[in-house]
């Protein structure tokens, strides 16, 4: 095998391979790939904490007055303004640069943190548009009957990758994403399950303790502290573990692409090319040059006599 297709260890996958190449891609990336989720969720969370904060301290306090009442309704509404604004931005950043961040590695190319934002900055309004047309999609199918709603969140599951990695607008990604999920549905299904399912055990595994200190009988004060703080780590578990979810996506992605359209081979084929130029361009010794020494000048004695 050649050096460009052992740098590359692109394959088809079963489950199995997209599981363990999804941790080891996490473990081997964790600060990069946790780096991009934080500082676009960090907003996010500090929102969320300080409503959690807020809203503890006034009911447990004891019950607000009517004034307090009117203030309470004005804080939340501009809560849930922010939230929405923050939401609409950090969900997108964050999963477009986490999406871009994976397929560089995946590929064997280097990333960096900021190069990551400014690709998908770019790219933010179709990633935004993309989002709410597959929500709302997704939502008359499970409005209309649950199990359409279903079937068609499978089916649009590649969306915002296309968008970011195939560069195409919200419809074009979504007829893509239909495209490449209808190739092998049932593994398409069985796959984001399974990932689900694995995000959603460890994280309810981590925050158990978190979420059972709640319940402690302690006073007002140290309640409202105690839940900040539970309503924190479990936000900052939900960004740990987030990006193990993606990445087993995209590796999925990418199986498909390498079943459905030889995805491999192609890229084999562009790295033994420009391998072949960089040998092509550095210079060959001539076979004709003459590289002997020159002999050394001959000396003229003259004749005894």
């Amino acid at each position: 095998m050649t050096a460009a297709a052992d740098q590359l260890d692109i394959r088809p996958m079963g489950l199995a391979d997209i599981l363990d190449s999804a941790i080891r891609l996490y473990r081997h990336n964790f600060g990069a790939f946790l780096g991009i989720v934080a500082i676009a969720w960090a907003p996010a969370l500090a929102i969320q904490l300080y409503a959690t904060h807020w809203y503890m301290s006034l009911f447990i306090s004891g019950q607000p007055s009517e004034v307090d009442f009117l203030s309470l309704t004005g804080g939340a509404m501009a809560l849930v303004l922010a939230s929405v604004v923050v939401y609409l931005v950090a969900v997108p950043l964050a999963q477009g640069a986490l999406i871009w961040a994976i397929s560089k590695r995946y590929l064997g190319q280097p990333i960096g943190i900021g190069e990551a934002y400014r690709v998908v900055v770019d790219k933010l309004g179709h990633i935004v548009l993309a989002m709410i047309l597959t929500s709302l999609v997704v939502g008359a199918g499970t409005l209309a009957c649950v199990i359409p709603g279903i079937v068609l969140a499978f089916m649009f599951s590649f969306t915002i990758p296309e968008v970011v990695l195939g560069n195409r607008n919200a419809v074009d990604a979504m007829k893509r994403s239909w495209e490449l999920a209808t190739y092998d549905f049932w593994k398409v299904v069985l796959t984001l399950v399974v990932l689900g399912l694995l995000v959603a055990v460890i994280g309810a595994a981590l925050g158990a303790p978190f979420q059972l200190a709640t319940m402690i009988p302690v006073s007002p004060d140290k309640m409202t502290l105690i839940y900040t703080f539970s309503g924190g780590m479990r936000g900052l578990l939900q960004v740990i573990l987030q990006p193990v979810q993606i990445i087993g996506t995209i590796l999925l992605y990418y199986d498909l692409r390498i079943r459905k359209e030889g995805f491999d081979i192609q890229l084999l084929a562009e790295a033994m090319a420009k391998e072949g130029e960089t040998v092509a361009a550095q210079p060959t010794p001539s076979l004709l040059a003459d590289d002997t020494p020159p002999l050394p000048p001959k000396i003229d004695r003259g004749h005894d006599e």
